[in-house]
């Protein structure tokens, strides 16, 4: 294969501060390397050939993501000792495409985006009665519709397959932070209701320890199998007095999803105390989308693997028809967008 260009935007030029460069790859793919002098980001892959990866990686961070198979983020490591972020397991990688089918008989590491609701639902408003949504929604087992590098990650696009929307994420680094940003257009006249869930399992291969920021009020939704709980406690003692801020002391085999009952307002710490590490998950929306904070925490009884995840999320549900009832679940008003972020903020 051979370099067919380099360029800066849209002028091709041989100025290597800040080069795009692509090659022709076997398969109809396009391979490129996205580099910046200032942004000190390098991103590397392949666009429409094989199943792979694209990676990015600055001084701080290392992540891959799969636009062909959802747009999963199944890795990111901090440089500072190596670590893997995320939960990861051994498993054939997928070949095709997965829809409508049961999200833990599939690849189901690292950091999925479940839309327009988690749980399998049934919409049940105007212009869509009665319309399943699939088991933690329809993007994460089908092709991203778009994947543009650019010079410090990609943005993926994603357009509903039985509702009129189009999910677009901006993933970039900066530094020591990974940075999301989302625009969700509604493509109809009518008023859309969604539950978006950044579906981030992390690995629990070292310690953690979780800090809510004085968050207390959580509501307990349910356990690994799916069972029904809806109880309310005070963060981090569980009904039962499991303490969920040390996940490792809970007891094996099992699992429990909880939801914080008012919207989002400050930051959520993940300490590795061994590992002497820190991410600072935040959320915000220019546009006012309140979010609430999601926190899984898998002993073996979901998959029987461990792992957790701090999620935001647009519903106090993971149906869309409950969070709907709840009136927790997003709306965006017909032929309308709305916008959202989440940052990673390693140290």
């Amino acid at each position: 294969m051979g370099i067919i260009g380099k360029r800066t935007g849209t002028e091709v030029t041989e100025n290597t501060e800040e080069t795009e460069e692509f090659f022709f790859g076997v398969g109809g793919g396009i391979f490129y390397r996205s580099c910046g002098a200032f942004s000190n980001v390098g991103v590397w892959g392949m666009v429409g050939g094989p199943m792979q990866p694209i990676r990015i990686e600055n001084d701080s961070i290392r992540m891959e993501v799969w636009p062909q198979y959802g747009g999963k983020v199944s890795s990111i490591v901090d440089k500072a000792d190596h670590f893997d972020l995320l939960f990861s397991y051994p498993m054939e990688l997928p070949e095709s495409p997965a829809y409508d089918v049961s999200y833990v008989d599939h690849w189901y590491c690292g950091w999925d985006e479940c839309f327009p609701a988690v749980g399998a639902s049934v919409y049940q408003q105007h212009p869509y009665p009665q319309i399943a949504v699939p088991d933690h929604g329809e993007l994460w087992g089908i092709p991203t519709t778009t994947a543009v590098p650019t010079l410090d990650g990609i943005t993926t696009v994603w357009h509903g397959l039985r509702f009129g929307y189009r999910l677009t994420r901006k993933l970039y680094l900066q530094q020591a932070t990974v940075i999301a940003e989302y625009t969700l257009m509604n493509l109809s006249p009518f008023e859309f209701r969604f539950v978006w869930a950044q579906h981030a399992l992390m690995s629990l291969a070292s310690p953690v320890e979780f800090d809510s920021a004085g968050v207390k009020g959580f509501r307990l939704s349910h356990d690994a199998e799916g069972t029904v709980i809806d109880r309310e406690f005070e963060w981090p003692a569980m009904p039962g007095g499991e303490d969920l801020g040390r996940p490792l002391g809970l007891p094996t085999r099992q699992g429990w999803k909880s939801f914080g009952v008012q919207p989002i307002r400050s930051r959520w710490e993940i300490r590795y105390p061994e590992r002497k590490r820190s991410v600072r998950v935040e959320y915000g929306s220019a546009d006012g989308l309140e979010a609430y904070w999601g926190v899984w925490i898998g002993t073996g009884g979901w998959g029987g693997h461990s792992h957790f995840a701090i999620e935001p999320t647009t519903g106090r549900y993971d149906q869309l028809e409950r969070a709907i009832k709840d009136d927790s679940a997003g709306r965006v008003a017909g032929f309308s967008r709305r916008e959202w972020s989440v940052r990673w903020v390693l140290s």
